[in-house]
C-alpha cells in the first residue's frame, strides 16, 4: 500500500461543532471550500455537535450541511476522523466518496514532506474509564435507544451541548503537550521529527517536544479558525487563518 501523503495547500479544521439550530458557520465554509481549486480536506471530528450513525434524527436536522459535504467531495479529496460528538458515518450515503477514520483506526499515519505525521480527533490514549464509554455510547443498544426516543431526548441533548462546547479550552497547554506526546511514544513508538495533529482539547496552538513537533487545532466553532500547509522557502509552516464569513 502506497503512503498517504499530505499535500501542500491542505486545509485542516475541527471541533466546528456545528448543528443547523444554532450554528451556520460551517455552511459557509463549506460554500467557500466548494469554490477553491482540488485539494485536500481534513476534517478532524467534532465538525457536527451532535451526528451519529444509526440516530436518523441527527441526519435530518443537519440535511443541508450534510448534502454541501457530499458535493465537496466530488471537488476535493476529504478526510474525516470521527469525535466524539460524530461518529459511525462510514455507512451514510453522504460519506460514500470521502475517506473515513473511526476511532478505532486513529490515529492515522500520513506523510509530509518526509516526515511522518499522526492524526487523530485527540479523544485516544485516554484512561480507561473513557474508553469503556466510548465503547458504551457507540453499541447497539446505546444507538437503538437513542433513535428510538430521539423526539424526547435530542432537544435535550442539543441544548446541553450548544452550552457545553464553545470557546478555548483554558487548561495548561505545556502540561497537555508533555501528556499527550508522551503516551504516542509509549503507545505508537513515533520516530523523532514526527508531527502529531489533533484537535478535541480546544488549544489552537503548536509547540515541540522530544523533538515531536505537536499541533493541537483551534476550534473552529469559537475562532472560526483553520490551518493550512505551506512551503515557504523550502521549509514546511503551518499557517494558520480566519474565514471571514460575514464577507462571504
Amino acid at each position: 500500500m502506497l503512503p498517504k501523503i499530505i499535500q501542500e495547500n491542505a486545509i485542516f479544521i475541527a471541533d466546528s461543532h456545528h448543528h443547523s439550530i444554532y450554528n451556520n458557520n460551517l455552511d459557509n465554509f463549506f460554500l467557500y471550500l466548494s469554490k477553491l481549486p482540488k485539494r485536500q480536506i481534513f476534517l478532524m471530528g467534532d465538525i457536527f455537535d451532535f451526528l451519529v450513525g444509526g440516530v436518523s434524527k441527527s441526519f435530518d436536522e443537519n440535511k443541508t450541511t450534510l448534502e454541501l459535504l457530499e458535493k465537496l467531495s466530488y471537488i476535493h479529496e476529504i478526510y474525516y476522523f470521527e469525535g466524539n460528538h460524530d461518529f459511525l458515518l462510514k455507512d451514510s450515503s453522504y460519506f460514500k466518496n470521502i475517506q473515513y477514520f473511526s476511532y478505532s483506526l486513529q490515529p492515522a499515519k500520513f506523510f509530509l514532506n518526509n516526515q511522518a505525521v499522526f492524526l487523530s480527533h485527540g479523544d485516544i490514549f485516554l484512561p480507561l474509564g473513557y474508553q469503556i464509554y466510548t465503547f458504551f455510547i457507540r453499541s447497539f443498544y446505546t444507538i437503538s435507544f437513542l433513535n428510538l426516543f430521539s423526539n424526547i431526548l435530542y432537544p435535550k441533548i442539543i441544548k446541553h451541548l450548544k452550552i457545553k462546547n464553545n470557546g478555548y479550552n483554558s487548561n495548561n497547554f505545556t502540561f497537555l503537550l508533555e501528556n499527550r506526546i508522551k503516551h504516542y511514544l509509549d503507545k505508537c513508538q513515533i520516530p523523532p521529527h514526527s508531527i502529531v495533529i489533533e484537535g478535541h482539547y480546544h488549544h489552537g496552538k503548536m509547540d515541540k517536544i522530544h523533538d515531536i513537533l505537536y499541533l493541537n487545532l483551534p476550534p473552529f466553532t469559537c475562532k472560526k479558525s483553520y490551518f493550512v500547509v505551506e512551503f515557504q522557502d523550502s521549509c514546511l509552516s503551518f499557517i494558520q487563518k480566519e474565514f471571514k464569513s460575514d464577507k462571504y
